[in-house]
């Protein structure tokens, strides 16, 4: 009778690996080793997928959810607290070292909850500097040759070279006089 009810709540597909099953004690040992199986296959292979998970490109939030998530899918062996903190240190990148520090030199082990408050934290702090308005100032000037001066800032090189100009001008329009002045004589 019991035989009969295992058979009648097993669906059609999976039906097909309970044939031959002469009593309800191999039905059940049956299904119980296809399932441990699965859940060990699963349970490595979310291990696996937990391994290269790093905060690139995401946020601590997201970076905290998917570990999250893999964390509760793992049914067969669950993931201690020691490896999900271990999970989480190894994919933060290395300006967040000063917070690994703090998690890992800690006497009394921290919660996942205090953890996430500290990386939330130092995010926000991270952001903040980022987005800082950077200011530089980009000074060209030319050097030119002047006798009697050997370094000078661009705007004495400037007030120099307004000062030769003028100068200069002064010059040729004293020459011009001076030969007006021959040529009338």
């Amino acid at each position: 009778m019991l035989l009969l009810w295992f058979q009648s709540t097993i669906s059609a597909p999976m039906l097909r690996k309970f044939i031959g099953c002469t009593s309800s004690w191999l039905v059940w040992d049956k299904n119980h080793n296809y399932f441990h199986a699965h859940t060990n296959v699963k349970a490595r292979q979310l291990r696996i997928e937990l391994r290269p998970l790093t905060l690139e490109g995401c946020t601590i939030s997201d970076f905290l959810m998917e570990i999250q998530n893999l964390v509760d899918s793992a049914i067969g062996d669950p993931i201690t607290i020691r490896e999900h903190v271990d999970i989480i240190i190894e994919g933060l990148p290395e300006n967040y070292e000063s917070s690994v520090s703090h998690i890992n030199n800690r006497s009394e082990p921290l919660t996942i909850d205090e953890i996430e408050t500290i990386l939330l934290g130092l995010e926000a702090r991270i952001d903040k500097f980022m987005k800082k308005p950077v200011v530089s100032v980009n000074v060209a000037s030319t050097s030119t040759a002047y006798s009697g001066s050997s370094s000078v800032s661009p705007q004495a090189n400037f007030m120099q070279e307004s000062n030769t100009q003028q100068q200069s001008g002064n010059q040729s329009q004293f020459q011009n006089q001076n030969q007006n002045q021959n040529n009338a004589t």
